[in-house]
């Protein structure tokens, strides 16, 4: 008997602000908007100083507001993360406003060459009022999609001239902050010609059987019952035709957590590939090129992911590497998944990819890849400052979002 096994996991201002935002205490967890946040333990002592606020050699990167969100705490504090990590250009340091030595007046804060603001949580914190010197960058830092972030909506229509750089998921970020990336190797194919060779070749040769000793059909992992894209209806339709094991919130079954924060543990993912064929790669909104850790630390192991969100995924993966669920209903989906699961051949197909493409997901790499290059960036550029004059068309849920 088929059976489809699911475990629910989720991850302007013109008035004169004179309060600096008081800050979480190191050993709080917190939700603090309408969707689940994700936060992480840091020690007390976490190595910041005013050293490189002082070194005018280095660049100071200020986190104005809720410095545990684990997007941005994970990379770590003081100088040390960006040599630990590797950056190209490492001189750079990075606080938070209640382990600066130096204060966050407004003096103080002219000092930082940057200011990041989490938009998630902009809507409980007061913001940085002073008159920024011309080399000091405010931030527009997002990882979640517009339809999550309504409670800050208000606040962004009201930040016009206000964000000089954007550090978001989206590819056209100033600082691109994604939450993975599928890099083609030299033996990477270049048409669709090269790819179906590289898929019969793959098959005649017996490579590898993926689709050995599982025995059941596809996984989930959500932790929100009800989503602003409605992801939970398609999966109600396809209950209908294929038995659906639901773990997590959602259901009656659970897998392992990350006992440091909110997403999944390895030990779960390495149980679902060697179980199930597919996973549903599911986004709790349908949003332009959001895609999270939800489809590239799938894309890592062993199995196919069933992707449901606005991204263009053919941009971002090998072809036939995934199938797209919006591109069939229910039912048809139902269907194709038999049909697959019947034939070992049409499923290693989804496979061929692995040996020519590399795939980077997980917070470290997100991070890393982000602060390496706002430091690089910090240094670099040296032209005038830029201003958004209106971020609210970008981040607004009605003109970037849909339910399905």
């Amino acid at each position: 008997m088929l059976v489809l096994f699911i475990y629910v996991s989720e991850s302007g201002h013109n008035q004169n602000y004179s309060t600096i935002p008081t800050q979480l205490t190191n050993s709080e967890y917190i939700n603090v908007t309408n969707h689940e946040q994700k936060f992480i333990h840091f020690p007390a002592n976490n190595s910041n100083s005013s050293a490189g606020l002082s070194n005018k050699n280095y660049k100071s990167i200020l986190i104005w507001n809720t410095p545990k969100l684990i997007e941005t705490a994970i990379f770590g504090f003081g100088h040390e993360p960006f040599v630990r990590h590797g950056c190209e250009i490492s001189d750079c340091v990075i606080f938070n406003q209640s382990s600066s030595s130096s204060g966050t007046s407004t003096s103080a804060l002219k000092e930082f060459d940057a200011i990041i603001m989490h938009m998630s949580t902009i809507w409980s914190s007061d913001l940085p009022e002073h008159e920024r010197p011309k080399y000091q960058r405010f931030i527009f830092f997002a990882q979640e999609s517009p339809s999550s972030m309504v409670q800050s909506l208000p606040d962004i229509i009201s930040m016009r001239n206000y964000f000089n750089w954007t550090m978001t998921y989206r590819t056209n970020s100033d600082i691109p902050f994604l939450y993975g990336r599928i890099e083609p190797e030299t033996t990477a194919p270049k048409t669709r010609e090269e790819t179906l060779r590289l898929m019969q070749n793959f098959n005649r040769h017996h490579i590898q059987n993926y689709a050995a000793n599982k025995t059941k059909l596809a996984a989930w992992m959500v932790g929100h019952c009800d989503t602003p894209g409605l992801r939970e209806l398609y999966v109600r339709q396809l209950a209908k035709w294929i038995p659906i094991d639901v773990y997590g919130r959602c259901g009656n079954l659970s897998c392992s957590r990350n006992n440091k924060h909110a997403y999944s543990d390895p030990e779960c993912y390495r149980m679902l590939e060697s179980k199930y064929k597919f996973y549903l790669s599911f986004e709790n909104s349908i949003c332009d090129e959001y895609v999270t850790e939800k489809f590239f630390e799938i894309m890592t192991r062993d199995i196919v992911p069933i992707v449901y969100g606005g991204a263009d995924y053919k941009r971002i993966a090998p072809r036939h590497s995934f199938i797209d669920a919006m591109q069939f209903t229910p039912e048809a989906l139902a269907q194709y998944l038999r049909i697959l699961d019947a034939n070992d051949g049409l499923y290693n197909e989804f496979f061929w990819w692995k040996r020519h493409y590399k795939v980077e997901a997980g917070l470290h790499q997100m991070a890393r890849h982000g602060f390496c290059e706002l430091c690089k960036k910090l240094h670099q550029d040296q032209s005038a400052s830029k201003y958004y004059p209106d971020l609210a068309a970008e981040w607004h849920p009605h003109k970037k979002c849909w339910k399905y």
